[in-house]
């Protein structure tokens, strides 16, 4: 399922919201407007393939690579990124994953904890270099395996993009930090990432509760997000907006990709990761990419 046409905020009349089906056949989720920016999200699992223990090499970090090219996305959460490794090569996952695409990225590395003897682990955000960047940042956030959110301010809109803990009351303090950091921003913020939560849990979740008191879901909530889970408890990865900085915003489409068209070929996103990449279109007022 794909969503589809919105316009912020709530009491503005929304001229169009459709839910279409979601087509077995490969798309090509093509940009429908002009100036439309495409904000994704994907976790690679260590661009490794769908499934465990998986392969380390460039040929899966290519072909993950193609998919950010094939949706032409113009600003991109990645987690589950490693720098420096020994075991894998000393490779910087980013900057590969960047250059494979063949688009020009700014790419900005969140190093979150240690990894194989002084290497590290982390998320990260991919820029294009036609969006100017403002200013940079990491956020620290808790974790039994440290955390960080990566903040992009752009020159229309912040992007957050984050891998949040897989411990509850971690995640809890995440999303408490993540909102108290955003809070008196002016500008649109988009929070971005691996969520390892769900606004379909039981109660809504665990850190959903918090994390909706300051944004709202406009990404596809359709089915989940994780590789052969079609049921919305299997949802984790998501883009949300802001609620105090949504005025001006149009949400053009939102999808949760699960086959896609890459070179006239069909290929199954579950065999790439273990989740699915989601991508959200929107306009910013005044915006020129």
């Amino acid at each position: 399922m794909c969503k589809m046409d919105k316009i912020y905020p709530f009491n503005f009349l929304i001229v169009l919201f459709l839910l279409i089906e979601f087509n077995i056949e490969a798309q090509m989720y093509d940009k429908e407007y002009i100036n439309t920016i495409r904000l994704m999200t994907y976790n690679t699992h260590y661009c490794k393939g769908g499934s465990d223990p998986g392969k380390i090499d460039m040929n899966n970090t290519r072909k993950l690579a193609q998919v950010i090219k094939a949706l032409d996305a113009d600003v991109v959460a990645l987690q589950e990124l490693d720098s420096a490794s020994r075991g894998r090569e000393y490779r910087y996952l980013l900057k590969q994953i960047a250059d494979a695409t063949g688009i020009e990225y700014i790419d900005i590395y969140g190093n979150a904890d240690t990894f194989d003897h002084g290497a590290s682990l982390g998320c990260g955000v991919l820029v294009k270099k036609t969006i100017p960047i403002k200013n940079r940042k990491l956020i620290s956030l808790p974790g039994d395996e440290k955390r960080v959110a990566v903040y992009v301010e752009l020159e229309d809109f912040v992007f957050v993009g984050t891998h949040f803990d897989l411990n509850d009351m971690k995640r809890i303090e995440g999303a408490k930090e993540l909102c108290r950091y955003v809070r008196e921003e002016s500008k649109p913020v988009f929070l971005a990432g691996d969520l390892n939560d769900s606004h379909y849990w039981k109660s809504g979740g665990i850190a959903f509760p918090i994390l909706l008191e300051d944004f709202e879901i406009i990404s596809d909530v359709e089915g989940g997000s994780l590789s052969g889970r079609s049921d919305n408890g299997g949802l984790i990865d998501y883009v949300l907006l802001k609620r105090n900085s949504s005025r001006g915003i149009q949400v053009r489409q939102s999808c949760i990709v699960r086959e896609l068209s890459i070179d006239g070929a069909g290929v199954d996103m579950g065999m790439l990761s273990d989740h699915y990449p989601v991508f959200v279109d929107v306009n910013i007022k005044g915006s020129r990419k």
